[in-house]
């Protein structure tokens, strides 16, 4: 039986934020932008601030398998906004971009943990008992929501009691 190769998401451990914690490389190459690499690739904070293509959405809703009215709520835009922006092929505006890496950063981060990038979808999209019956995805609105999910997600990893 061959087994399953696992893959992880680019992170690394610093001292700076918290020994031991497991967050998203980030670098800053010549031109002084801070980017931070994703499972897929890179988003800097100037693509953030110039807003993401709508692709970047259509990507992240299947990678999770929720639909882009899920998704809006999180990004802080409506359906009808997204509709329009996906007609006129416009990007996502500045907030909604930074919501949006949040959540792929997340995404990374539960792949890493759990080994699978299915199995991460799964646990993002599902009531958590250890966080109060809340869906994972749903709390990523905010940066507290976000920093519980990211607790979380260590506690699962390193086998830390609830």
């Amino acid at each position: 039986m061959m087994e399953k190769k696992r893959r992880s998401a680019p992170v690394h451990t610093t001292r700076e934020s918290g020994e031991g914690r497991f967050m998203p490389r980030e670098h800053v190459p010549a031109g002084g932008t801070i980017v931070v690499t994703a499972g897929t690739g890179t988003i800097s904070a100037e693509q953030v601030r110039k807003g993401l293509p709508m692709k970047a959405l259509d990507d992240l809703a299947r990678l999770l398998n929720v639909d882009h009215a899920s998704l809006a709520d999180i990004l802080g835009t409506s359906m009808r906004t997204l509709q329009r922006r996906a007609r006129e092929s416009e990007r996502l505006g500045a907030v909604a971009s930074d919501r949006l890496a949040r959540v792929r950063r997340i995404l990374d981060l539960a792949t890493h943990v759990l080994g699978e990038s299915d199995k991460a979808a799964r646990w993002l999209t599902s009531e958590s008992r250890a966080l109060g019956g809340e869906v994972p995805l749903h709390m990523l609105d905010t940066d507290i929501g976000t920093q519980r999910v990211q607790q979380e997600l260590r506690q699962i990893e390193f086998g830390m009691p609830l």
